[in-house]
């Protein structure tokens, strides 16, 4: 009976954690800009592709929020990539 209830708070304490540090879009519109801008190949196409990504990424970004986790979908012209958005991190469902 023990077992089971501390089986039980950590659980809660999990869930808790998660719902606290569930990220928003912005934080998703950030991140996607700052992986944007790392895989440049020099300073000016850094600054010009992240100046030109976000407002693409703000018109193009959808996200569900379930409270301990978001899903993020970016459209593009020719595909539509998912992301999980747990604990502020971000995940590649693709």
């Amino acid at each position: 009976m023990k077992k089971i209830l501390v089986i039980i708070v950590i659980v809660l304490i999990v869930l808790l954690i998660a719902a606290a540090t569930n990220p928003s879009r912005s934080q998703f519109i950030d991140w996607s800009v700052d992986e944007i801008a790392s895989e440049a190949e020099s300073e000016l196409q850094r600054i010009f592709e992240g100046a030109l990504s976000r407002p693409m990424l703000e018109m193009r970004t959808d996200e569900s929020d379930y409270l301990f986790f978001s899903i993020f979908t970016v459209e593009t012209s020719d595909s539509k990539n998912s992301y999980l958005g747990i604990f502020n991190n971000f995940f590649n469902l693709n």
